[in-house]
């Protein structure tokens, strides 16, 4: 809930009623020095920042510290101003509220400053935030161009007899009238407001008092908001409300208030006696506690009407959407229907595509499948490998590796017969290790083999399982390949066909199929099935009314025109005759009207039309799609679907190529002259 709260403060002073220390306030409000680990604080600096600080400084701590040492025992060092910030903004909102505040008072301009934003739980409701800034700044107005050493800054200020300044700086009386205060609170309401105006958040402070807040509702007529001010303000405790006891006694007086509003248990008499005994301090504890309570009760009233008031607009939102729905389902289900032979004809390409993919993927599938078929001469070895493992194989390769290399050492080793045994003894070594491993594999292949014999049988089966695989893989294999050649065949024939209905029918308009073509040209009629003529151009000429198509080019001294539209004007297949207007020396009104031999359709194919209607359904509430409109779409685009469904298998199954006796009439006996049928059936829509 946006709360309000601007306080203008001069140097603070202490219980002893003498001024406190300007660095240790500065401390204080930015958790420094002592005050950097304060215990029991549930307070918490979240920013803080300074401004505008002189050359000598150090820092703003510094500046402060050379504040207090100069200032008189009744003087003051800095003004303090106390803001509540919105817990209903982000941090950084937030300081740009303070750095907006800086801006527009001058502060951040004219003198030295320091503020703090502190962030702790509100002491009476855990599910809020007292969210605030403590902005300290020096009185006295800087002068860019006459800066001060640290001696000087703080010096009384005077002019001298040549009417200059000198020694320091003066100090700006303004911030310590009344009007500045009551401005300064304006500014910052306005400067809140403006926040929540800017980020859509429906709240707004006031500087107003309660009282006049409440003046204002009630000349405005809004009586109801206005009781809700009616009520004494809470009183401010001061420093008392950080006493545990005292908390915990509003805490009390909180719960006491609550119980006898819900069950009353003394008279008013009673109450009154009761506060008559009180203290002052007892008092205001008991008016705080009440308005507490109410700001409390206030909330919860707030929230029920603003839970109504978002009912009744979902309410008011799903009744307008349902009527939106009726008039569009309506206006769908009014339009007219048109199925083309270029409809077809791209419906037969598209089929072809789809073929065409499905062949490519059959094919991928097929040489997959290939891939799986083992080749006979390998049966062999892989069941003596499922036998024995790979290690025989393996064995036997590095025995024929041996036995490779023994060929030339034999040849030299007879070579080298006469040679004395000290010059070929490293050859004979050598030799001789070659030998013992060529023995040693013969005879663990000998070992290999004895078992292979004795597990024949064990191979045999083994192939014939191979062999059984291998030929169902090949039956399969054979089946996708059967599906591979069909969808070539299929493509062959849907590109076929669609060159026969293009060969037959050359103009991609003919209509095949129509329903509820217009008979005039009318301002709810759509150019080429997508753009109603409502949204051009209208203009007359000798009491007609004509739509403007398009500009047509002219020479430099001829007059402009354009084609255009009669309305009213008859629609025959569902195409309309262009007429020419030439315009008068102005370009602004009609000269004159001249027939052309051009057409227009009035009528879409059935592709666009689909796209087109799809691509403007409104969304409703949670953005789905109206349920009538999507439904009269849905019938609509059946319908499309079907007829284009229907041509294409009259296509395919017609061998003859007579595209134009798809439409003829029912009784084949009756052979009627090809325009007057056509002119016929397309309003009354034909039948398949």
């Amino acid at each position: 809930m946006a709360l309000y709260y601007f306080g203008n403060h001069p140097h603070a002073k202490g219980k002893d009623g003498q001024k406190i220390n300007t660095r240790a306030h500065y401390d204080y409000i930015c958790r420094q020095g002592s005050y950097a680990n304060m215990k029991g604080k549930k307070e918490d600096l979240v920013f803080a920042c300074s401004g505008n600080m002189p050359a000598w400084s150090k820092d703003a701590g510094d500046f402060w510290s050379t504040a207090e040492e100069h200032r008189q025992s009744n003087g003051r060092a800095y003004r303090e101003i106390r803001m509540g910030l919105q817990e209903e903004l982000s941090l950084d909102d937030n300081i740009a509220l303070v750095e907006e505040f800086l801006k527009e008072s001058g502060i951040g301009k004219n003198h030295a400053f320091s503020y703090a934003v502190h962030d702790k739980v509100a002491a009476f409701d855990s599910d809020h935030h007292n969210i605030h800034c403590h902005l300290m700044f020096c009185e006295k107005s800087i002068e860019k161009d006459r800066p001060l050493d640290r001696n000087m800054y703080f010096k009384h200020y005077y002019l001298n007899r040549a009417g200059e300044p000198c020694a320091g700086y003066k100090v700006d009386s303004y911030y310590q009238k009344r009007q500045c205060t009551i401005e300064m609170r304006k500014m910052w309401a306005d400067i809140v407001n403006r926040k929540f105006r800017e980020l859509g958040i429906d709240k707004e402070v006031s500087e107003k008092s309660l009282a006049a807040q409440r003046q204002d509702l009630l000349a405005q007529g809004r009586v109801e908001e206005a009781e809700k001010l009616d009520r004494i303000p809470a009183p401010h405790l001061g420093e008392a409300y950080k006493n545990p006891k005292t908390l915990e006694k509003i805490r009390e007086r909180i719960e006491e208030i609550d119980r006898q509003t819900q069950y009353p248990g003394c008279s008013q008499d009673e109450a009154d006696a009761t506060d008559d005994q009180d203290s002052i301090m007892e008092q205001k504890i008991v008016c705080f506690a009440t308005d507490k309570l109410l700001r409390r009760i206030m909330k919860e009233i707030e929230q029920e009407e603003l839970r109504i008031r978002k009912e009744e607009i979902l309410e008011m939102e799903a009744k307008l959407a349902a009527e939106e729905d009726d008039d569009e389902a309506e206006e769908l289900a009014s339009e007219p229907i048109v199925v083309t032979a270029g409809d077809v004809c791209d419906s037969l390409k598209s089929k072809a595509k789809e073929e065409a993919k499905k062949q490519a993927e059959k094919l991928a599938l097929y040489r997959e499948t290939k891939k799986q078929i083992v080749p006979e001469r390998l049966f062999r070895n892989i069941a003596i490998e499922k036998i024995i493992g790979s290690d025989y194989h393996n064995l036997k390769k590095r025995y024929q590796r041996v036995l490779d290399e023994l060929k030339p050492m034999r040849q030299k080793y007879i070579e080298l017969a006469n040679v004395p045994y000290e010059q070929k003894m490293e050859f004979d070594h050598a030799y001789s290790e070659k030998l013992r491993q060529e023995q040693a594999m013969k005879k663990q292949l000998n070992e290999y083999n004895d078992e292979l014999s004795r597990r024949e049988d064990d191979i045999q089966a083994i192939t014939k399982e191979l062999a059984a695989e291998n030929e169902s893989i090949q039956k399969k294999a054979k089946r996708i390949y059967v599906d591979v050649i069909k969808a070539k065949k299929m493509e062959a024939l849907y590109l076929k066909k669609a060159d026969e209905l293009k060969e037959n029918v050359p103009d991609a308009d003919t209509i095949l199929y129509s329903r509820q073509l217009p008979k005039l040209v009318m301002r709810h009629c759509q150019l080429n099935g997508t753009t109603p003529l409502k949204q051009l151009e209208l203009v007359a000429h000798n009491e007609r009314a004509y739509v403007i198509l398009n500009d047509v080019p002219a020479a430099k001294n001829e007059p402009k025109k354009k084609t255009a539209l009669l309305l009213g004007d008859t629609v025959k297949k569902g195409k309309a005759d262009v007429y020419l207007l030439t315009m008068d020396d102005k370009g602004k009104e009609v000269a004159a009207v001249a027939p052309t031999n051009e057409q227009v359709c009035l009528y879409g194919s059935a592709g666009k039309t689909m796209n087109r209607q799809n691509g403007q359904m409104r969304r409703g509430p949670g953005n789905h799609y109206q349920p009538k409109t999507q439904a009269a779409q849905q019938q609509r685009n059946a319908e499309i679907t079907g007829k284009i469904s229907q041509f294409m298998e009259k296509a395919v199954e017609d061998t003859h190529g007579r595209y134009h006796a798809w439409w003829d009439d029912e009784d084949h006996s009756k052979k009627k002259d090809e325009l007057e049928r056509v002119e016929e059936e397309m309003y009354r829509g034909w039948s398949m």
